[in-house]
């Protein structure tokens, strides 16, 4: 076979190519780090990659969530703290105060202290994390707390709400005028049963709206259902127990008569009346608690692969609500310190009408008061502590997770520096060889010699 001038050159110019192809991928190795610069250099690298990155920057958001979960409940453990330090110096302050010894001038200091200690207070319960309201449940972008003057004295409301519409009020204020009071502020008193059922009422709204655009999805067909059961129980809860009643009492009272109800029924057990009853009774239990639990305004951080935690907790949970929350203890002291043996409060009667109740003061109830108060602040922080365990927790998976995957991400796309190094040097050298032989291999020709 005839090997022609022409077929020298062209073999020589492919090798030439194949090696300055060769060169150019391991310049690009070298210079990117990278094994592969497309996805067709090699298809398992790249499906690999695709995976590997996808669960690398999932585990870096779920870090992101973990590290402001740890944040806002940081924030919410400081203020829990400083008010539990606070309940405890109030505590201490009526102590002294309930001394016969104590001096005018004594009690003068104490009730300044007292005074300073309500706005401090509320200021805890005010306490924000990155702009938002932290006690407040789901309305973050206001102060849950605010000491406001009426016609019958200071007062605390929660949201916009007094949080406690009947009490604690001067005995020095007349009855009708407590009852004018109440009767015209009636629709703006804070309540967790009516407040509950009205979340339900919406979220069930809201949640039939969705199923009735996709009617064919079961899923939001059995969400819209437990909506509305959610609503219908917690609706009935308000017809029972009326709006005056908090949502924490609507469910003790309805355990409390699903055990009543038990006891009669195991009595007698031959009495299907009784059992039906309690077995109604417990229906009724179970559905409010569950309800209840439902319409809790938790706010929830996703931190992992299904792992969610709340990071918050409602204000009412820690100064507690109606008639007994710590800012009518705190209204109590500073009206026993003035020299006041008694206080109103008002409420509404099995008939629905307003009704004012004259209440003894002494300083030493006031002490038990307080330890209750403290009781409630403890539980939150019980409460608050679990979560922040779950949250460390799953922070030190994260760690480890992101360091597995990153590594995994890492030895399927990284190379090794030294073999790319040695690769591209060898590239170089067997380019430099293809063009030092091309120009020995062609020979000239007659045009060559021509010129």
């Amino acid at each position: 076979m005839r090997i022609t001038n022409g077929m020298v050159a062209a073999n020589t110019l492919r090798n030439i190519n194949k090696a300055a192809n060769r060169l150019a991928d391991a310049n690009a190795a070298v210079s990117s780090n990278q094994k592969i610069q497309i996805a067709s250099d090699d298809p398992v690298v790249a499906a690999r990659a695709v995976t590997y990155r996808s669960y690398v920057s999932q585990i870096k958001q779920y870090q992101d969530n973990a590290e402001s979960a740890d944040a806002w409940q940081t924030a919410t453990d400081d203020a829990l703290s400083d008010l539990s330090d606070l309940v405890t110096t109030l505590k201490t302050l009526t102590t002294q105060a309930s001394s016969d010894t104590i001096s005018d001038a004594d009690l003068t200091s104490i009730k300044a202290s007292v005074e300073e200690g309500l706005e401090s207070a509320i200021s805890l319960m005010n306490t924000t994390y990155n702009g938002s309201y932290i006690f407040g449940g789901y309305s973050t972008n206001e102060a849950p707390y605010e000491v406001v003057s009426t016609d019958i004295g200071d007062t605390v409301t929660f949201k916009g709400d007094y949080l406690s519409l009947g009490g604690v009020v001067s005995a020095d204020i007349d009855d009708a005028d407590i009852i004018s009071y109440y009767t015209a502020n009636a629709s703006d008193a804070y309540n967790s049963l009516t407040s509950a059922a009205a979340t339900a009422l919406a979220a069930s709204n809201t949640a039939a709206s969705a199923a009735a655009a996709d009617p064919t999805n079961v899923t939001l067909a059995a969400k819209a259902a437990a909506a509305q059961s959610t609503s219908d129980t917690l609706a009935a809860a308000v017809t029972t127990y009326g709006g005056s009643t908090n949502l924490t009492d609507a469910v003790a009272a309805a355990l409390t008569a699903y055990t009543t109800a038990k006891t009669a029924a195991d009595a007698d057990p031959t009495n299907t009346t009784l059992a039906d009853a309690a077995t109604a009774a417990k229906t009724t239990s179970d559905a409010l608690a569950a309800a209840a639990a439902n319409t809790d305004q938790d706010i929830n951080y996703n931190i992992g692969f299904n792992s969610e935690v709340t990071v918050n907790i409602e204000g009412q949970d820690v100064t507690g609500e109606g008639t007994s929350n710590l800012f009518n203890t705190i209204a109590k002291l500073l009206l026993a310190l003035d020299g006041d043996t008694s206080y109103k409060t008002a409420s509404l009667d099995s008939s629905g009408n307003v009704t004012v109740t004259t209440n003894s003061l002494d300083l030493t109830d006031l002490i038990d008061e307080f330890s209750t108060d403290l009781s409630k602040v403890t539980v939150a922080q019980a409460a608050l502590g679990a979560s922040m365990d779950t949250v460390t927790t799953v922070t030190s998976s994260l760690g480890d997770a992101y360091t597995a995957y990153s590594t995994f991400m890492s030895d399927n796309e990284d190379i090794d520096t030294a073999s790319a190094a040695t690769e591209l040097t060898s590239a170089e050298y067997t380019y430099e060889a293809a063009l030092a032989v091309g120009a020995k291999v062609i020979s000239k020709s007659l045009i060559d010699y021509i010129a």
